[in-house]
């Protein structure tokens, strides 16, 4: 299983062309081969895969915004730059709320579309992954969301935030077993309480069972571990992800 860095970790440094180029050089120089790409401002992609190939990094999977995915024709650059790229996995984020409600029915909308995605980029030879909060966790009609994605989306590759499967409710050993084959990319995030309030934590600074979750996620065939941490860093974003790196150096 090869670590990751999630670069919407320093998606304040990626505004510009000129801070994605340098987020990527600092990233290789931690210690990073691998990437995921989120979070980026406007970028030309033959740029982009041009430092990619230059520092010799993988990229792993990407977050695409949904309004990309829902239009045909940004749905065919998305692919086109993908296989630029080397990137076999397309990912989606988060439910885009503002077009499916949080609501049975708006979920059922989004598995419908969510079906359509991932037949269309199966069939251009990626996959389609998608990525969980705590609010797939909620129940309607007796079943999470999350389950009804995981049944009714059966193509469907999911990318699992262990933080926010915690922060919903629900065992994250739990859901890894679940998804048994349909995990490429995790996401690692430690869980974190401070003053009675919830926390990101860089890996091994929070109460994640990693002595459960590593070998575990490495007996189901994940490939990839990405670290993200959305906020409350302990130093900045980048010494962030060198401390994660550094605690799973020889686990993984």
């Amino acid at each position: 299983m090869k670590i990751a860095a999630q670069l919407y970790n320093c998606r304040d440094y990626c505004k510009t062309p000129q801070d994605i180029e340098a987020t990527l050089r600092r990233a290789k120089t931690i210690g990073f081969d691998v990437i995921q790409i989120s979070g980026f401002g406007p970028c030309d992609p033959d740029l982009l895969a041009g430092w990619v190939k230059e520092l010799g990094l993988e990229v792993c999977l990407t977050h695409v915004p949904y309004q990309r995915l829902a239009d045909q024709a940004e749905l065919k650059k998305v692919i086109a730059e993908h296989k630029k790229l080397g990137c076999p996995i397309i990912g989606l984020g988060s439910r885009p709320g503002d077009v499916f409600p949080n609501s049975f029915e708006g979920w059922t909308r989004f598995i419908k579309k969510a079906r359509e995605l991932s037949k269309h980029i199966k069939d251009e030879g990626l996959n389609f992954s998608y990525h969980n909060h705590d609010f797939e966790f909620e129940k309607w009609n007796g079943v999470t969301a999350m389950d009804r994605l995981i049944e009714e989306v059966p193509d469907m590759l999911f990318t699992l935030d262990t933080f926010w499967v915690q922060a919903g409710g629900a065992n994250p050993l739990k859901y890894i077993k679940k998804l048994e084959g349909r995990i490429k990319v995790i996401h690692f995030k430690d869980f974190r309480i401070a003053n009675r309030t919830r926390q990101f934590a860089e890996i091994g600074q929070g109460n994640l069972d990693w002595d459960e979750i590593i070998p575990l996620s490495k007996s189901i065939g994940v490939t990839h571990a990405a670290i993200e941490q959305d906020a409350d860093w302990l130093a900045d974003p980048f010494q962030s992800l060198a401390m994660s790196r550094e605690f799973l150096l020889g686990k993984v």
